[in-house]
């Protein structure tokens, strides 16, 4: 199984990674730097599930052997 990566995909997660970096910075500049942190901890564990998920789907899709 190979996993094709288009432009426009890699363009959608740069901008999803820049958003999520000032949400995070916005937050801690609005409040303390605690509550970002927090934030951004909450960022990356909602990431983590959802790549986790995404990499079961495709496991499940294929043999796993590239993965």
């Amino acid at each position: 199984m190979k996993i094709e990566i288009s432009e426009g995909a890699v363009f959608r997660w740069v901008v999803i990674v820049g958003v999520a970096a000032a949400s995070v910075i916005g937050l801690t500049l609005l409040t303390r730097p605690m509550w970002g942190a927090l934030w951004g901890l909450v960022l990356v564990l909602a990431a983590s599930w959802y790549g986790g998920r995404w990499v079961m789907r495709k496991w499940r899709a294929g043999d796993g052997s590239e993965l």
